[in-house]
C-alpha cells in the first residue's frame, strides 16, 4: 500500500474514490491472471484461506496512524513488524471454531462418562456437518505498508481493542545539520 503524498496530488481528496477503485480492479485483475501481490508468482485459483482484512491510514503532521479491521482474531495470533526501514508487515491467522451444543449443558456424572465415549465421534460429526452459508473471513492474511517518509520505528504502537488493530506509527524526527567547531 503506498500513501498519495500532498506535493504530487494536492490536497483534494475527490480522487481518492478514483485511486481506491483502481486497487480494487488491480486485485481483481491480479486473482483472474493466478498472481498474487507479492512478487506476481503464479497461484493457481485463489488461495484457500487466505484474505485480505480492511484498513484505513491517516497521515498527520507527527505520524501515520493504520486501523484495521480483524474481527475476532485474538492478539496472539497477529504480528506487526517492519521488513525493510520504510516497510511494515501485518500478518495474522483466524479460524472458524463453533462451541459444542453439548459443551454448553450442564454435566453430570452420566454425561460425563458419556462424553468421554462420544469424544471420538465429534470429529466425525463434525466432518458430516453440512454448511448452508459460510460467508465469515478465516484463514491467513498479510498486508504491506510502504511509508513515504523515514519513521521511527522504536516508537511504533500497536493496540487491539473490539476487533480493530490501531497502529501509530511515529514519523522520524528531521535530520539536522550540525556544524562542528574545529578547534
Amino acid at each position: 500500500m503506498a500513501f498519495f503524498t500532498d506535493t504530487v496530488y494536492g490536497s483534494d481528496r475527490s480522487f481518492m474514490p478514483l485511486f481506491r477503485l483502481l486497487d480494487e480492479f488491480d486485485n481483481y485483475t491480479r486473482e483472474v491472471q493466478g498472481t498474487t501481490n507479492e512478487r506476481s508468482r503464479p497461484r493457481g485459483r485463489r488461495q484457500a484461506g487466505a484474505f485480505q482484512p480492511k484498513f484505513d491510514a491517516r497521515e498527520t503532521d507527527s505520524a501515520f496512524e493504520l486501523y484495521g479491521e480483524l474481527p475476532g482474531i485474538e492478539r496472539d495470533k497477529i504480528s506487526v513488524e517492519f521488513t525493510e526501514p520504510q516497510t511494515m508487515v501485518i500478518r495474522g491467522r483466524t479460524e472458524r471454531a463453533y462451541p459444542s451444543p453439548s459443551a454448553q449443558q450442564p454435566a453430570d456424572t452420566a454425561g460425563a462418562e458419556s462424553s468421554e465415549e462420544g469424544a471420538g465421534n465429534d470429529n466425525s460429526k463434525a466432518a458430516s456437518d453440512r454448511y448452508w452459508l459460510q460467508e465469515r473471513t478465516v484463514g491467513d492474511f498479510a498486508r504491506v505498508f510502504n511509508f513515504p517518509t523515514r519513521i521511527d520505528q522504536d516508537a511504533v504502537s500497536a493496540r487491539l481493542h473490539n476487533g480493530i488493530l490501531s497502529v501509530v506509527v511515529p514519523k522520524a524526527r528531521r535530520h539536522e545539520a550540525r556544524r562542528i567547531a574545529i578547534n
